[in-house]
């Protein structure tokens, strides 16, 4: 039988460059589920946003307005075991990000 468990994948600030922000957990029949993800922008000019799950862009040079923040409507997004969460910025250090879910292990 599975078990769920809420959690809370990654958190942190975004940089000009991909980056892993996120990788599912290993094994036969586990992935999780992304129910949450807000952005920030904490500077006083707008900056982009690009996420990827697995190599594919979810969001792709997204504006977030100055000193704003955004909920990312992933309800429900699965994320297989083993497969990653990458994210990146026009602007480095301006965009935080947090992300939680539910993870589900055979």
């Amino acid at each position: 039988m599975a078990t769920v468990t809420e959690a809370r994948f990654a958190k942190g600030t975004l940089t000009d460059s991909n980056a892993t922000l996120y990788t599912a957990p290993a094994g036969v029949g586990n992935y999780v589920i992304v129910i949450s993800m807000v952005l920030c922008n904490t500077s006083a000019a707008q900056a982009t946003v690009t996420i990827k799950v697995d190599g594919l862009e979810v969001v792709s040079g997204f504006t977030v307005l100055p000193n704003d923040s955004i909920p990312v409507p992933m309800m429900g997004l699965v994320v297989e075991a083993e497969e990653i969460i990458e994210g990146s910025s026009g602007t480095t250090g301006v965009i935080n990000y947090y992300i939680s879910g539910k993870v589900v292990t055979a």
